[in-house]
C-alpha cells in the first residue's frame, strides 16, 4: 500500500527532483511532468498490482490524489501470454487500428486508396551495399510483424520470410547529373506506394549509391506492421545491425500475436466507459467543416506534400517552460494552437478532433522491444467557438483530452462506428493530431551517424485529409503537415500553415503573453483584396425614393411612363397627376407623413399610382397581396400599424381600417407638390415570412433604397430609353426596383396585370411588342420566359438582371445564346438591404465549371463579410455567414426590437445586416453564395420561412406537429403527425398565399429526429419521396438456400429479426467491422475458402453477394447442400427453389 510520502518519493525520483520541493496538491504538469512519465509510473505500479492506467493518472495531477488511487492495490493475475502456433499458419485478428488501416486503404473506401505508412530519405557517405542488405535480412527476421501478411479475410499470419523482397539497390554512381532524375522518380514512387501486404510486404529498404561516395538510404514502412514507436525501433535495429554486421545478441522474448491475445484476454471492464460515450455522443460535434474539395473533384486524391517547421533548442526549451509554468504540457499547447488553426479554417468552430494514443500495456518486459501497431485514438471535443487566451483554451483541452482518454478502453473507433449508425452515414475524422513529444529523438543519433541526416519524410494515412504530427529532432521540435494535395483549393493549406506557423512562433517567443486572446489573423493578402473590392464609397446623391420621378414628370410630362397590354399606356404627367390625387385623398383620410398605408390592389398597372401616392403624402407603403388569406392579411395591417389601406373595388378590409377606393382617389382632388421628407424616413414596409408563424415587415428607408437603384442604373448604363417588364408581384422586394428605376430615369415601367402575372407567353408577346430592354425579376420566371418565347421576341433585350434565388449558369447560357449581346447578371441580396447587394456579369470568359452564379461584389456604398461563430471574417473559401453593410441596410423590423438587435449590428460605425446565408469569399474577392443557415428558403424567387409553413400546418385539426422542407428538386413538401383525414390543400389555402402551400404533405406515425434531437430532414425527405424508399429497403425474401443461409448469417450480425437479400447491408448498420466478420462466418459454416471482404464491399446485398459464391462454386450444389443443413440447425424456413426466370 503506498502512501503520499511514498507516491511523492517515485515521482521526484521520475522528475529528477528533491521530494521536499514537491506539495502534496501540487500540479504535477507544471513541475514537468509528461505523457512518457505518465505511462512508466502506471506501467511500473501496475506490475506492483496497482490497476490504474496512465490517463487516470493525467486526469488529477497530483500527489495526493495518486496515492488515494493507488491506496488499495488489486490482486490480480499476471498475465499469461499463449504460446505463438506455426507462425507460416496461424493467423489471429487485426488490432483495432490495423483493421481501420486495412479497410481505409481500399480504393472503393471514401479518402481510401491509400497506404498507412511513413517515409523517409537519409543522406549519408560510405553505406556498403552487401552489408545493407544483410541488415535488413537480419531485421526482418529479428521482427515477426516485418514478414506479416494481410489476408483478404482480415486477419494477420507471420510468413518465414517475406513473398516479395524487401531490399533493393540502386547503382547512379555513373549518373552524370548525380541522379537528380532517378531520385526524384523513386521518391515519387516509394513515397506513395501501397506495398503488396497480401504477399507480407510491409517494409521497403532501398539503397542508392551515388556519385562520389555518395549515398540516400529509403526506408518505408507500412503503419499495419508497426507504429510510431515501432518505427523508431525499426530503425535504430536496423543501424544496430549494419554496424555490427552480426545477428542481434539480443532475442525478443514476445511477439505482438502473443500481445493481441493477452491484451484480449486481460481486458478491463469497459461498459462504464461505453457508458460514458453513450451518454455524450448525442452532443458531440461533427469533425471540422474545413473547405475541401470532393473526391471527384481532385486531380489525383492519392498524392500528398509535407508542409513542416523546425524549432530551434532554444524555442522548444521556451515552449516547455512556459507551458508547464501555465499547467499544461507542451503536447497540448501544440495541439491548442493547431486547433485553433483548425477552427479558423473551418465553417464551425465546434468540432472532432482524432488525437491517437500510444498504448502498450507493460504486459510483459520485452514489450517495448515489440514491433506492431498499439496504438488507440481519442475523439477530442474542441469548442472554439468563444474567445479565449492561449491558457485558457489549452487547459480546458487538456480537461478534455484526459477525460476521453480515461474513457479511452471505449475506443476511439467504436465511437466513431456509433456516430455512424446514429447519423446514418460513416463519420470519418479527416483531421488527425498526433504529439510524437517525450517519445525521444525520431532518429536516434546512432541512425543519423550511419544512415546520414534525413532530407526527406513524408507520411500519408487513409481516410485523412490533414494529418499533423509534431516530434524531436535535431534537439528541437519539428512540426508537420501531410496534406492530401488536391484536398483543398490551391493555397488554403499553404495558408492555414503560415498562420499556425506564425501563431507558434509568437508563442515561444520570450515576450509571449498566454493571458491574451488566442486568435489567428486573416492572411494580408486576402485582407487587401477584402479591402480593395469593398471600397465602393460613391457619391450618388441623397434622395428620396420617388423625387427623381415627379421631377421627370415636371421636366417631360409628355413621355410615357406606363406600358401594358393591348397598347395602354400612361404619360409622366397623368400618373403624377394620379399619384398627387391619391396623396391627397389619404391626407384628407388624416394620414401623415410618417404614417403606413396599406396598397391592396391587383396586380398591374394601377398599383403604380397607388404606391407613388402614398410616397407623395410623405408616408409608408405596405404591399399586401389581394390573394391574401383574410386572416394573414388583418395580422400584417396589425402589425404595420396601417389604419388606411388604398384598396381595388371588390376587397374588403377590417372595420378598424379606413379603405380607400383606388378608382375615387385618382379622380380626386390633388396635392400640390409631392412631400420630400429626409431621406433617411421609411419608404416601405414589406412582409416576409416569419420563423415563428408570423409574418414579418422589413422596414427599408428611401435613402437605403435609393442608393441601390442608383447603383445598379450606373452600373448597367441605364437611362431614358429604357423599358423595364415588371413581373415580379408588389410584395416582392424586386418590384421597388422594377418601379422606381426606370420612373427615375425617365424611362417606361411596362406593367404585367394579375391575369397574367403567370402567363409567360403573354410576357414575351409583351417584351415584344412594348421594346422591352431590361428584365429584372426571380430566375424561375426567367426560366418560364425561355421555355416560351422565341429569339425575335426577346431582342430589344439588352439587360437581365436576377436575383432572390440561386441562379444557374446554364441559365445565363441560353439567354446569352438566344439574345447575342445581352448582359446577364446574377445579383444577390435580401429584403433587409435594399433588394439587391451585389452583382456578378456572367461574361464569356465565365469558369465552364461554376454551375451557379457567385452573389459577385459589392454595389457601390455596400460591403461584404463572411463571419463565422465568432464574428471573426472567414478566409478565403471558409464557408460563413454573410454580413451586408453600407448605406443600403434597412432599419429593422416593424415592432419586433428583439429581433432587429438580433440580426442588425453596428461595428466600427457601420451598420450590418446579419443575412443567415451561408457564402465564403474567393480569392478575387468574389463573394460564393451557398445556402440558407436556418430553415429559411426561397420558393420561385419568394421567401418562405418554413416555420410560418409549419405553424399553419399545426394550426389545422388533428395534426399534433408538423415539419416542412425544400426537396433536392426545389419542391416546398411536409411532413405531419395526425390529421389523416384532414384535405390540406383547401385549409391551407385559407391560411397560406399559393408559394407557401406544400407541393406534398406525407402523414407519418411519428416525425425523426436526428441523433442530437433535431428533426432528421434529411430521412423525411427520403420518407417523401416513396417510390425511392421503397425500391431500397421493401424487404425481398430468399429464393433459395444460399440466399437464406446468407440472409440468417447477416442478420445475426446486424442483430436484427431480418435483412432482405435486395436490402444494401451498409444502409442498415453495416461497416467494415461488421463485413469483415461477415467473411468470417460465410467462410466458416458454409465452408467457402474463397471468399473475401471486397466481396462484401462490392457485393453490398446478400443477392449480389450469393450470385458471387455460386458463380465461384467449384462443385456445383454442394453450397446448397451445407446451406440447407446450416438452416436446419438454426431452425430457418428453407425456401422452396424458385422456377428459373
Amino acid at each position: 500500500m503506498l502512501g503520499k510520502a511514498d507516491v511523492r518519493d517515485i515521482v521526484a525520483g521520475e522528475l529528477g527532483v528533491d521530494p521536499d520541493s514537491i506539495g502534496y496538491e501540487d500540479d504535477l504538469v507544471s513541475l514537468g511532468m509528461h505523457s512518457m512519465m505518465l505511462m512508466q509510473l502506471a506501467a511500473r505500479w501496475r506490475k506492483q498490482g496497482h490497476e490504474v492506467r496512465s490517463s487516470e493518472l493525467a486526469l488529477q495531477p497530483t500527489v495526493a490524489a495518486w496515492a488515494e488511487l493507488l491506496g488499495s492495490p488489486a490482486e490480480r493475475e499476471e498475465p499469461v501470454a499463449v504460446p505463438a502456433a506455426a507462425p507460416e499458419t496461424d493467423e489471429f485478428a487485426l488490432a483495432t487500428m490495423q483493421h481501420a488501416y486495412w479497410v481505409g486503404r481500399r480504393q472503393d473506401q471514401r479518402l481510401g486508396g491509400v497506404a498507412a505508412h511513413l517515409y523517409v530519405e537519409f543522406d549519408g557517405r560510405g553505406a556498403q551495399a552487401d552489408r545493407m542488405r544483410r541488415a535488413v535480412e537480419r531485421l526482418v527476421r529479428r521482427h515477426d510483424q516485418l514478414r506479416v501478411q494481410f489476408t483478404d479475410s482480415g486477419t494477420q499470419r507471420v510468413l518465414p520470410e517475406p513473398l516479395r523482397p524487401v531490399f533493393h539497390l540502386v547503382d547512379l554512381t555513373a549518373e552524370f547529373d548525380g541522379g537528380r532524375m532517378e531520385l526524384e522518380r523513386i521518391r515519387q514512387e516509394k513515397s506513395h506506394q501501397r506495398m503488396d501486404v497480401e504477399a507480407g510486404q510491409v517494409i521497403d529498404i532501398t539503397l542508392t549509391l551515388l556519385p562520389d561516395g555518395g549515398h540516400r538510404v529509403h526506408v518505408d514502412v507500412d503503419m499495419l506492421a508497426g507504429d510510431a514507436l515501432s518505427y523508431r525501433r525499426i530503425l535504430d535495429d536496423l543501424a544496430t545491425l549494419y554496424e555490427t554486421d552480426a545477428d542481434a545478441t539480443d532475442s525478443i522474448g514476445y511477439t505482438f500475436r502473443e500481445y493481441l491475445s493477452a491484451k484480449e484476454r486481460n481486458a478491463p471492464d469497459n461498459s462504464a466507459a461505453k457508458a460514458w460515450w453513450e451518454n455524450r455522443i448525442r452532443q458531440l460535434p461533427d469533425i471540422p467543416s474545413l473547405p475541401v474539395l470532393p473526391e471527384n473533384e481532385r486531380r489525383d486524391p492519392a498524392r500528398s506534400i509535407r508542409l513542416h517547421h523546425w524549432f530551434s533548442p532554444e524555442a522548444k526549451a521556451q515552449l516547455n517552460k512556459v507551458a508547464h509554468g501555465n499547467g499544461v504540457t507542451p503536447a497540448v499547447a501544440l495541439a491548442t494552437v493547431f486547433s485553433e488553426a483548425i477552427a479558423r479554417w473551418s465553417a464551425q468552430q465546434r468540432f472532432l478532433l482524432n488525437v491517437p494514443l500510444f498504448d502498450r500495456e507493460p504486459l510483459h518486459d520485452d514489450v517495448e522491444r515489440v514491433v506492431g501497431d498499439f496504438t488507440n485514438s481519442v475523439l477530442v471535443d474542441v469548442d472554439a467557438r468563444e474567445p479565449e487566451s492561449m491558457v485558457a483554451r489549452a487547459k480546458r483541452l487538456q480537461r478534455e483530452l484526459h477525460t476521453c482518454a480515461a474513457h479511452s478502453t471505449y475506443e476511439g473507433l467504436d465511437v466513431l462506428r456509433d456516430l455512424g449508425r446514429l447519423r446514418g452515414a460513416p463519420v470519418t475524422p479527416s483531421v488527425v493530431f498526433t504529439s510524437g513529444l517525450d517519445l525521444g529523438e525520431l532518429f536516434s543519433d546512432r541512425v543519423t551517424r550511419i544512415f546520414g541526416e534525413p532530407v526527406w519524410i513524408l507520411s500519408q494515412g487513409p481516410q485523412v485529409d490533414l494529418d499533423a504530427q509534431v516530434v524531436e529532432l535535431a534537439g528541437g521540435l519539428m512540426v508537420n503537415w501531410d496534406v492530401r494535395r488536391d484536398a483543398m483549393p490551391a493555397g488554403v493549406v499553404e495558408a492555414m500553415f503560415a498562420e499556425f506557423r506564425q501563431l507558434l512562433l509568437t508563442l515561444v517567443d520570450t515576450d509571449a503573453d498566454w493571458q491574451a486572446p488566442l486568435s489567428i489573423a486573416l492572411p494580408e493578402t486576402q485582407r487587401a483584396v477584402r479591402n480593395s473590392v469593398n471600397d465602393t464609397r460613391k457619391d450618388l446623391g441623397d434622395r428620396n425614393l420617388h423625387d427623381a420621378f415627379f421631377a421627370r414628370a415636371a421636366q417631360h410630362p409628355e413621355r410615357a411612363a406606363l406600358r401594358w397590354r393591348d397598347g395602354g399606356s400612361c404619360s409622366y404627367g397623368e400618373l403624377s397627376a394620379q399619384a398627387l390625387a391619391v396623396g391627397r385623398a389619404l391626407a384628407d383620410a388624416g394620414v401623415r407623413p410618417g404614417d403606413t398605408v396599406a396598397v391592396v390592389v391587383p396586380k398591374g398597372h394601377r398599383q403604380i399610382p397607388a404606391v407613388l401616392g402614398v410616397l407623395a403624402s410623405g408616408a409608408t407603403y405596405v404591399p399586401i397581396g389581394t390573394g391574401q388569406p383574410q386572416a394573414r392579411r388583418d395580422r400584417i395591417l396589425a402589425r404595420a400599424g396601417a389604419r388606411v389601406a388604398i384598396v381595388d373595388d371588390t376587397v374588403e378590409m377590417p372595420a378598424d381600417v379606413t379603405a380607400i377606393r383606388l378608382t375615387d382617389a385618382m379622380t380626386g382632388p390633388r396635392l400640390d407638390r409631392a412631400h420630400g421628407g429626409a431621406p433617411d424616413a421609411q419608404a416601405y414596409v414589406l412582409f416576409t415570412s416569419g420563423s415563428t408563424g408570423e409574418p414579418k415587415g422589413v422596414e427599408v428607408g428611401h435613402r437605403a433604397a435609393a442608393n441601390t437603384i442608383d447603383a445598379l442604373a450606373t452600373h448597367f448604363g441605364l437611362g431614358a430609353d429604357d423599358r423595364l417588364i415588371g413581373l415580379s408581384s408588389l410584395e416582392f422586394d424586386l418590384s421597388v426596383f422594377d418601379i422606381f428605376c426606370p420612373l427615375s430615369l425617365g424611362g417606361a415601367l411596362v406593367c404585367v396585370d394579375a391575369d397574367t402575372e403567370r402567363d409567360a407567353a403573354a410576357w414575351a408577346a409583351l417584351i415584344a411588342d412594348t421594346g422591352v430592354s431590361v428584365l429584372n425579376c426571380a430566375p424561375g420566371l426567367i426560366g418560364m420566359l425561355l421555355d416560351t418565347a422565341t429569339a425575335e421576341q426577346l431582342r430589344s433585350l439588352r439587360v437581365v438582371i436576377t436575383g432572390g434565388d440561386r441562379v444557374k449558369t446554364e441559365l445565363a447560357r441560353r439567354f446569352r445564346a438566344q439574345v447575342p449581346g445581352l448582359r446577364f447578371a446574377g445579383l444577390g441580396g435580401t429584403t433587409e438591404t435594399a433588394i439587391h447587394s451585389t452583382v456578378c456579369e456572367v461574361t464569356d470568359a465565365f469558369p465552364p465549371e461554376w454551375d451557379a452564379v457567385p452573389y459577385g461584389t459589392p454595389l457601390a456604398n455596400v460591403r461584404l463579410r463572411v463571419v463565422n461563430e465568432r464574428g471573426e471574417d472567414c478566409p478565403d473559401w471558409v464557408v460563413g455567414e454573410l454580413w451586408i453593410g453600407g448605406t443600403s441596410v434597412a432599419d429593422g423590423y416593424r415592432g419586433d426590437p428583439e429581433r432587429t438587435a438580433q440580426r442588425f449590428v453596428e461595428i466600427d460605425g457601420v451598420r450590418w445586416y446579419r443575412t443567415g446565408d451561408m457564402a465564403r469569399y474567393l480569392p478575387d474577392g468574389t463573394v460564393d453564395f451557398l445556402g440558407r443557415a436556418d430553415h429559411q428558403v426561397k420558393i420561385r424567387g419568394y421567401r418562405v420561412e418554413l416555420g410560418e409553413v409549419e405553424s399553419a400546418l399545426t394550426g389545422l385539426p388533428q395534426v399534433r406537429e408538423a415539419v416542412a422542407l425544400v426537396t433536392d428538386s426545389g419542391r416546398l413538401v411536409a411532413a405531419v403527425t395526425g390529421g389523416a383525414d384532414v384535405d390540406f390543400g383547401p385549409a391551407l389555402r385559407e391560411l397560406l398565399p399559393a408559394h407557401m402551400i406544400p407541393e406534398a404533405v406525407e402523414v407519418l406515425d411519428t416525425i425523426p429526429l436526428t441523433g442530437n434531437g433535431k428533426v432528421d430532414r434529411a430521412a423525411i425527405r427520403r420518407v417523401i419521396d416513396a417510390d425511392a424508399l421503397a425500391a431500397r429497403t421493401a424487404y425481398v425474401a430468399p429464393e433459395n438456400e444460399v440466399e437464406a443461409a446468407v440472409e440468417y448469417i447477416a442478420a445475426q450480425i446486424l442483430g436484427v429479426e431480418q435483412v432482405g437479400v435486395e436490402t444494401d447491408f451498409f444502409e442498415i448498420g453495416g461497416n467494415s467491422i461488421l463485413a469483415t466478420t461477415l467473411t468470417a462466418k460465410v467462410r466458416g459454416l458454409l465452408a467457402v475458402e474463397k471468399f473475401g471482404v471486397t466481396e462484401v464491399f462490392e457485393g453490398r446485398t446478400v443477392r449480389r453477394i450469393c450470385a458471387g459464391l455460386l458463380a465461384g462454386e467449384a462443385e456445383a450444389g454442394r453450397l446448397a447442400q451445407v446451406s440447407r443443413i446450416l438452416l436446419e440447425l438454426a431452425e430457418v424456413r428453407v425456401p422452396e427453389p424458385v422456377p428459373a426466370r
